[in-house]
């Protein structure tokens, strides 16, 4: 199961656009255990292990029975909109929960956590994503 959280502070064009995404997924991939994605409007979010800026975190808790957690950051988007145009900005912020993802599928899988292979699967699924919803925005 896989649960949107978009917080207030996130750009109504986002939140809709990240819905709409999230809607894809769970039409097309299997969530055999919870996970919830919370959307802030925030620049960036801290990492809770290391209290870094980040703008995409993930939480893959011991057991499979807890909730992990993808959060991300939304905050540079109109800086992304400006230098990309709103398709490659909205793309970029799917393509980080889509790199999360990826952790949260090693993670069920009870693999090593690999960047590599994230942004891999990141790529595919992103690809895929716009495969299906195609530019609309340019």
């Amino acid at each position: 199961m896989i649960k949107l959280n978009l917080k207030p502070s996130t750009n109504k064009f986002v939140a809709k656009s990240i819905s709409e995404f999230v809607r894809w997924l769970k039409k097309n991939y299997d969530f055999p255990s919870a996970v919830h994605v919370n959307v802030t409007g925030a620049n960036y979010i801290r990492n809770g292990v290391t209290g870094e800026k980040a703008t995409a975190t993930c939480y893959l808790p011991c057991s499979k029975y807890e909730v992990a957690e993808i959060n991300i950051s939304t905050g540079d988007f109109f800086e992304f909109v400006k230098a990309e145009g709103k398709d490659s900005a909205i793309y970029t912020i799917v393509h980080s929960i889509c790199h999360e993802i990826q952790h949260y599928y090693q993670w069920i899988d009870d693999s090593t956590l690999n960047e590599e292979e994230a942004d891999h699967g990141a790529d595919e699924m992103t690809y895929e994503y716009i495969d299906f919803r195609g530019f609309l925005y340019e």
